[in-house]
């Protein structure tokens, strides 16, 4: 598993662990809907970094377009739906990252 790769599963992972938590400590359910901005930052990142290495790659340039796509629509439009696209974006991100860029062994 590569760096990126461990990365991404702490990304995802964080604010499940986070809300798991909501048993022992209340509140801590709000702290995990705010980790989920954590989530995205790094998920842009790996996405950007991974575009350098791999310009030519349709699906990271479909991810990024969408990246750029959701947060233009964050601040111009009301749509009631754009919640759905963090969530969907993140799968996306781990499959491009799990399943089409894989690392050759050397």
């Amino acid at each position: 598993m590569t760096f990126l790769q461990k990365i991404n599963c702490f990304a995802i992972g964080l604010p499940f662990v986070i809300a798991s938590s909501e048993v022992v400590e209340p509140g801590m359910f709000y702290i995990a809907l705010l980790s989920t901005m954590v989530t995205g930052f790094l998920q842009v990142y790996i996405g950007l970094n991974l575009l350098v290495n791999h310009y030519k790659n349709r699906h990271l340039q479909a991810y990024l377009l969408f990246c750029i796509l959701f947060f233009s629509l964050w601040y111009t439009t009301d749509w009631g739906w754009i919640w759905a696209m963090p969530p969907s974006l993140a799968l996306y991100m781990t499959v491009i990252l799990h399943y089409i860029i894989v690392e050759k062994p050397q």
